[in-house]
């Protein structure tokens, strides 16, 4: 079963209603109106019909049956080269979005690159969510990297009581808008029952989760207040 936008069939009837009278009831006629209800795009299907063309997918994901979908954009006052940087360095994350947790990146570099396996720990999610969680960390990998442009992780699915995730698809595109400005979009496709549950119940939660994300990445990379990690050359 999915959660998809319906029409539902709408009747009302009003019954005959007597009015007291000096001579004696007057009786009013039933009236039954029949028509159809159509019940409004939750933000899912929103977010999914605003998505970018520019954005590379997977071939194995569907888009138009996935059960969550976000599409954020933001625009930041920054060169996009400082927004990669600290978007990269993933264990610098906490620094402006503190509900991701600890972010372990496996290998020398302490960044991320292409095929960069990583580990993260925490969970934008409300607390009624957290609870249905088995574990408490979850292991990505980056499968799409292009330098200051674009950057995609899939992350493997958690146990919840609703099942597994089974996929989420996580991209970035950045573009310059000028010397010191570019436009970012966020992009996510989450499947399987876990997905479903939360779109049935919470289908905000990946969009706003998103927004969090960029707002945080838009006042770290204009302020300039945050470490540096040092890249370590492999030659």
């Amino acid at each position: 079963m999915r959660f998809l936008s319906s029409t539902h069939a709408l009747s009302v009837l009003f019954a005959v209603v007597a009015v007291p009278g000096k001579g004696a009831d007057i009786e009013l006629p039933g009236i039954v109106v029949t028509g159809h209800l159509t019940k409004p795009p939750d933000i899912v299907s929103r977010d999914r019909a605003e998505r970018s063309p520019d954005i590379h997918w997977p071939p194995n994901l569907s888009l138009r049956w996935s059960e969550m979908f976000a599409h954020n954009a933001i625009e930041i006052n920054a060169p996009v080269a400082t927004v990669w940087t600290h978007l990269v360095q993933a264990e610098l994350w906490p620094q402006w979005l503190p509900k991701v947790g600890k972010v372990k990146v496996n290998g020398d570099s302490h960044m991320l690159e292409k095929n960069t396996n990583f580990t993260w720990s925490g969970f934008d999610l409300p607390p009624e969510y957290i609870r249905f969680l088995t574990v408490t960390r979850v292991e990505s990998r980056v499968v799409e990297y292009a330098p200051e442009n674009r950057l995609s992780w899939v992350t493997y699915a958690p146990n919840t009581i609703y099942g597994p995730l089974c996929d989420s698809y996580h991209t970035w595109l950045l573009t310059p808008a000028g010397a010191k400005k570019c436009r970012v979009i966020f992009e996510d496709i989450a499947t399987g029952l876990a997905a479903l549950h939360a779109r049935g119940s919470y289908p905000e939660v990946l969009h706003l989760s998103h927004q969090r994300w960029l707002e945080g990445l838009k006042r770290i990379s204009e302020t300039g207040n945050s470490k540096r990690l040092t890249p370590v050359s492999h030659f």
